[in-house]
């Protein structure tokens, strides 16, 4: 399938669901990055939020001195060692290889003036949770499964829904809603949504990463800048010609 046959889908309003390779995405983000970015403190722009009882809030320390909120990190480890999942939003720079990714989707949707970001969905185990029923606003999304499987389960409306109702609570999903598709999105594989589809996960199979990419027109907004920073690279070159200088001293 072509990125054509993508960008048909998305001028339709189809959702669209691509079977890939088991390792297709394990090189835009690994359990490792996640770690590093979690034990950084997740600053207040990438603030981490724990998912329970079908919707998320974060666990987050805003009385600190330092920072305008920090990760109380032992409540979080307890959380996801209760096989609680989470989510990480403003992802789309936790990788260079991400980063690359969501510049590129930008620049095919670029008549659109469209911005996306990255948010990362984690689960450490089969007892991973989700959100209720909901539907996303102006987003659309593409979801890429980099590991575990997820099964989902996508739905249209019986009635007319106020626009400012998002979530459908579990217990007045059949008064509100009627499921139309359920399926299995497996490791490698890819997810389209056009903005307005009431969707939810409602398992994961063994511990699970997805790359959740919500993207929408925005005229006025300025692009992020994702481009990578190569302090490491330039701080050695500096740091080898100081030796060097140093050494033609010593010898003189």
């Amino acid at each position: 399938m072509s990125l054509d046959d993508l960008k048909t889908h998305y001028d339709e309003g189809k959702c669209l669901v691509l079977d890939g390779l088991a390792d297709k995405f394990h090189d835009l983000v690994s359990p490792e990055d996640i770690e590093r970015r979690l034990n950084d403190g997740c600053n207040v722009s990438t603030m981490v939020q724990v998912i329970k009882d079908g919707s998320r809030g974060a666990n987050a320390e805003t009385t600190c001195v330092w920072s305008a909120a920090s990760l109380r990190k032992k409540d979080f480890t307890a959380d996801i060692k209760a096989n609680n999942s989470f989510m990480m939003p403003n992802s789309s720079q936790i990788t260079p290889a991400i980063s690359q990714l969501i510049d590129e989707i930008e620049e095919f949707f670029k008549e659109d003036n469209v911005h996306a970001d990255v948010h990362l969905y984690c689960s450490t185990s089969n007892k991973g949770n989700s959100y209720n029923a909901h539907r996303d606003v102006p987003q659309h999304k593409i979801l890429l499964q980099a590991y575990g499987d997820t099964n989902w389960q996508l739905f249209k409306s019986k009635k007319e829904i106020p626009a400012h109702i998002s979530a459908i609570p579990n217990e007045n999903e059949d008064e509100w809603l009627e499921m139309v598709s359920e399926f299995t999105l497996k490791q490698g594989s890819l997810l389209y949504m056009p903005p307005g589809t009431f969707h939810k996960v409602v398992s994961v199979e063994g511990a699970r990463i997805s790359i959740s990419i919500p993207f929408y027109t925005m005229n006025d907004a300025v692009k992020m800048d994702r481009s990578f920073i190569p302090f490491a690279e330039i701080f050695r070159i500096n740091l080898n010609q100081k030796n060097k200088s140093r050494k033609k001293k010593t010898k003189k």
